[in-house]
């Protein structure tokens, strides 16, 4: 009887032992998700972007801020020379897979149980919201109007340095220079509605 057990006991163990090893790739596979290491790896990525900015800007003077002909050569200067510095910019620089899913998350928690359309058309001033368009990075955006965020929804995210804003594109969140007039990144999709996001 007792060698029975000791049989049972350690095939069991055999068992117990072929299982983890089988589960420790899947495991592997499927890391958790840190919300705070992606917010932080934002906060880094939007602090170097902000550093680049200002070390591009022409420095402002009485003439730059009364003139409108020499505003806009100075935001078109500041453009070209952004895009000359991240020449090989893309979408996903700034937001990654996992921050562009935290930033959905804060989204539709900020946007509540209201309709992604009718948030959407609300913005747009009742105008349909293209769903395609996407917007290019290191470019401005002329496909459609960027919707400033409702101070509510933008306090709601992470907060950015003074040259930078959240503006919305459509469905898109975009992360936009506001002196240069440019798109730096932007979230596809970004805002859904309610029990939609995974």
């Amino acid at each position: 009887m007792g060698n029975q057990a000791a049989v049972v006991g350690k095939v069991a163990s055999g068992v117990i032992m072929a299982i983890a090893v089988l589960a420790a790739p899947a495991r592997a596979q499927y890391s958790i998700f840190d919300s705070d290491a992606a917010l932080q790896t934002f906060h880094e990525r939007v602090d170097a972007y902000a550093a680049l900015h200002r070390r591009l800007a022409p420095l402002p003077s009485a003439d730059t801020m009364a003139d409108p002909l020499t505003k806009l050569l100075t935001k078109t200067y500041l453009a070209s020379a952004i895009r000359g510095s991240r020449p090989y910019a893309q979408q996903g620089d700034m937001f990654s897979p996992e921050i562009a899913t935290l930033f959905r998350w804060m989204l539709a928690d900020a946007i509540g149980q209201r309709d992604a359309e009718s948030f959407v058309a609300e913005l747009n001033v009742a105008i349909a919201a293209p769903h395609v368009m996407h917007p290019d990075v290191n470019e401005t955006y002329t496909m459609a109007s960027l919707c400033r965020l409702p101070v509510n929804i933008r306090s709601a995210l992470p907060k950015l340095p003074p040259e930078l804003d959240y503006r919305l594109a459509g469905r898109d969140l975009v992360l936009w220079d506001i002196y240069a007039g440019i798109v730096i990144d932007f979230v596809p999709d970004a805002v859904t509605s309610p029990g939609s996001i995974e």
